[in-house]
């Protein structure tokens, strides 16, 4: 097996852990980053000096590896947190930062961009007290965010330069979700649809905001999770689920149109908790009867091979699968470590 402990730094050396991590971002074999702040740091540091907890002392923190999850290295970018990181087609970053409001300023919100692999950042957006829910970019000009207060309906704004400006792109079809907007190409978003109780998708022109819904036949109540990419052939899928009942894996390829199901070790009590294809590879981590496997298949899903993870899963989010084999996931024994399955393909 490929797995092993990393463990994560920590500010203040107590026994619990000091950063609440928001999302895990793997660009390549050897490149990953995490992402959120260190509130946990910061409770504690509040509780030890009396004084009150604010959430604008919380600090962002970004942990960058460059040798495929061995070691990080821990940086900042100042006051806030870190929220959600994407990448376009140049291997360019972006990052949403959430800077909490004070007595004398307001909430800011913000978009940030590494062209160097994080190395260094510059703000190219901010949207002030908009709230920022999802930003996407193809690459380095054309670029999508939804923007939105909680009293205030969500917006799709894109840009042509980069984000130094921001035209409001109106759909012209009800009931299209555009929290989960993405790039289905240069000139095309995608994202999911729903029509009463059809799950549907929907492909969105970048320029005019026209839609062309896709009929995707679901059964019954079941409903599409997140998008997710193929790193090698860039097909795009998304697991689908049913909340209500017990099923096994279900993946739906939107680029063949092709629902299919993946019925191994079936156990009474079972949740997905991640999976990834990877060409003819799939992996999968399953909750069986309160204990998290990896299972993997080098045939398309024909024969499974199963895995114990080196410790329990600490949390069911975020989780991170990538590659032919690659994982991350938090260790619940000792929360400073990361549980690391290198890919095959190191």
């Amino acid at each position: 097996m490929n797995w092993k402990l990393t463990n994560i730094p920590s500010e203040t050396g107590s026994i619990s852990f000091d950063y609440k991590f928001n999302q895990y971002h793997i660009l390549d074999t050897l490149t990953g980053f995490i992402i959120g702040n260190n509130s946990i740091a910061e409770i504690s540091n509040s509780v030890k000096e009396n004084r009150p907890r604010d959430k604008q002392n919380y600090e962002t923190i970004l942990f960058t590896t460059i040798d495929g999850g061995i070691s990080f290295e821990k940086s900042t970018l100042g006051k806030g947190n870190l929220k959600q990181m994407t990448s376009d087609t140049q291997k360019n970053l972006y990052l949403i930062k959430n800077t909490y409001k004070t007595d004398s300023k307001p909430e800011k919100n913000s978009i940030l961009r590494s062209t160097d692999l994080g190395k260094t950042w510059k703000e190219i957006s901010n949207f002030n007290t908009q709230k920022i829910r999802n930003v996407q970019f193809y690459d380095t000009l054309k670029g999508v965010v939804s923007i939105g207060n909680n009293n205030k309906k969500i917006q799709l704004l894109t840009t042509i330069d980069g984000g130094q400006s921001w035209q409001e792109l109106k759909v012209n079809k009800t009931g299209v979700n555009i929290y989960d907007v993405i790039f289905l190409n240069e000139n095309e978003l995608y994202t999911f649809y729903k029509n009463g109780n059809l799950e549907q998708t929907v492909s969105i022109n970048f320029t005019t905001g026209n839609t062309k819904i896709h009929l995707c036949n679901l059964p019954k109540n079941y409903r599409f999770d997140s998008f997710f990419r193929d790193d090698t052939t860039d097909s795009l899928y998304s697991k689908v689920v049913n909340p209500k009942e017990l099923h096994p894996l279900m993946i739906y390829n939107h680029t063949s149109q092709q629902l299919t199901t993946y019925d191994f070790e079936n156990h009474q009590d079972e949740s997905i908790v991640g999976v990834n294809i990877s060409r003819e590879y799939i992996g999968v981590l399953r909750n069986d009867n309160g204990k998290t496997f990896y299972y993997y298949s080098r045939d398309h899903g024909k024969n499974w091979t199963k895995e114990s993870l080196p410790d329990y899963l600490a949390d069911s989010r975020p989780v991170a699968l990538f590659g032919k084999g690659g994982v991350w996931v938090k260790s619940i024994k000792n929360l400073y470590n990361l549980q690391v399955r290198r890919s095959s393909e190191f």
